[in-house]
């Protein structure tokens, strides 16, 4: 997302000779998200299946950044297909997630521009016919300012 300054002159008529420039400012919603590390894959292994979910070891760590008051919209999409639901950790609360994935609204850290690192850990409920093995990562992260 692009963050913009939208300004605004006019002019005032004043006494004889003399004017004044009022302007005004505008100031975008912005957020914007980076990726710092995540994992590269999750490993299935037979135990995995057998209690029903598998954590991920190492987080996922990424920085948002924001200048929005009312927060910002962190939106997970799953690509993957051999699980049924997320658990997510690392937010103000755990979120559980659909296979779909879906969205979390944050609150904003401050006033003004704002930078939060967040170390997300992730269990995921596995499905039925999923079978041992090592897959994709499967989450993909965005951000949207509230």
């Amino acid at each position: 997302m692009a963050m913009g300054l939208l300004v605004a002159p006019s002019m005032v008529v004043a006494a004889a000779g003399e004017s004044k420039l009022l302007v005004s400012a505008t100031i975008l919603k912005h957020a914007s998200l980076q990726v710092l590390a995540q994992p590269p894959s999750v490993v299935v292994t037979a135990a995995d299946i057998a209690r029903g979910y598998v954590d991920v070891p190492s987080p996922a760590q990424v920085a948002v950044q924001s200048n929005t008051q009312g927060g910002y919209m962190l939106m997970f999409e799953s690509q993957g297909e051999f699980f049924r639901q997320t658990l997510v950790k690392g937010l103000d609360t755990d979120v559980q997630l659909g296979a779909s994935g879906g969205g979390v609204a944050q609150r904003a850290a401050g006033r003004g521009m704002s930078k939060t690192l967040l170390d997300l850990g992730f269990r995921f409920v596995l499905s039925d016919s999923v079978r041992q093995g090592v897959y994709a990562w499967p989450m993909r992260l965005s951000v949207t300012p509230l």
